[in-house]
């Protein structure tokens, strides 16, 4: 099983009574809830943050193609 740690945090009420109400529609104790939740949260970050690195290399690789292509022309074997 995974090795567990306290997380604590101050939210403000009417989200603590959200996440209550959701949780247990959804069959799951408040904590299990948030921690999904939280689980999301980070992946969703990570996947903007690895869109974003991606368009930077696209850019930088296209300036690099660029420079390689316009060397090409210029007469230097």
């Amino acid at each position: 099983m995974e090795s567990l740690t306290t997380f604590s945090l101050r939210i403000p009420k009417d989200l603590a009574r959200s996440i209550a109400v959701e949780a247990k529609r959804a069959g799951l104790s408040k904590s299990e809830y948030a921690r999904r939740a939280m689980e999301e949260f980070n992946q969703q970050r990570m996947q903007e943050r690895m869109a974003y690195l991606s368009t930077q290399l696209a850019a930088h690789s296209a300036a690099a193609l660029a420079a390689m292509e316009s060397s090409i022309s210029d007469g230097i074997v």
